[in-house]
């Protein structure tokens, strides 16, 4: 793999460890740039103390820090904190996904954290994914191009660009200024459960490492820039099982399979 490239461990992939821990699994096995789980709940001065520390001590980039979920009646401010906490971590973006009913608030929302990352380097993407508002390309695209903030992209999956409908040739016609990255995973070409449980399931626990299932992978990565940073969000119940304690094996299988593919997939060259 290009040494230039970024290539992130999405932190859903190891999301029960704490996230310092996720920062040095991701530096012994490979990676160079990492996600951080943000839980505001929980998150603490302290936390972020140990976090930096981390990312100090590894060298690694902390790619995107997750997850802001709108909701329906929340305050305008209810995610302020992940905005601060991406800035004192130096995370490039801060993924947000929305399940706002109205759309118009949806826009609010997204421009208003856009302009609490203005203090920063931060951006804000907004992810599409079937079991929310915002749930396909266009919809996405619609949103970020209205609230029209430089801080704003967009977040493309591509277990969820080929669920929701869209094909790889769909996103040549996306301004490259608007994707600072894109989730990277693989998967069966078909929903087994087309039940909201059964789309969870497979968003959540039924991922493959790339090149292991049927998406369209190589023709999605051949429309994109060739150094686009990529993070790895293989969510998989058979990587927990086998790797149930152990975040770095289970970081180094992801990382293993990813330069596999992609040394045999060209898409660097």
């Amino acid at each position: 793999m290009s040494v230039d490239r970024l290539i992130s461990l999405a932190a859903g992939v190891v999301q029960e460890f704490p996230p310092e821990n996720v920062v040095y699994a991701a530096a012994q096995a490979g990676f160079n740039a990492t996600g951080i789980w943000c839980d505001p709940d929980t998150w603490s001065n302290q936390r972020t103390r140990r976090v930096e520390k981390a990312l100090a001590e590894t060298g690694l980039c902390a790619l995107d820090l997750e997850v802001v979920w709108f909701k329906s009646g929340e305050a305008l401010k209810t995610h302020d904190k992940m905005i601060e906490a991406a800035l004192e971590l130096g995370a490039r973006n801060v993924l947000c996904v929305s399940s706002e009913l109205d759309i118009a608030q949806t826009k609010r929302r997204f421009e208003h954290l856009c302009k609490r990352a203005e203090a920063g380097s931060v951006r804000v993407v907004l992810e599409f994914l079937a079991i929310t508002e915002i749930s396909t390309l266009q919809q996405a695209l619609n949103v970020v191009q209205d609230v029209a903030h430089p801080a704003g992209g967009i977040l493309v999956d591509t277990l969820h660009l080929q669920r929701t409908g869209s094909e790889p040739e769909d996103l040549n016609a996306i301004d490259p200024t608007l994707m600072p990255y894109i989730q990277l995973c693989d998967a069966s070409a078909d929903l087994l459960d087309s039940s909201p449980e059964g789309v969870l399931e497979d968003a959540l626990y039924l991922r493959q490492l790339p090149g292991e299932g049927e998406l369209p992978l190589q023709e999605t990565l051949a429309a994109l820039d060739p150094m686009l940073p990529l993070s790895l969000e293989v969510r998989s119940r058979a990587l927990i099982q086998q790797y149930t304690n152990d975040p770095v094996a289970r970081a180094a299988c992801v990382y293993e399979a990813t330069k596999t593919f992609l040394e045999t997939a060209r898409v660097l060259v």
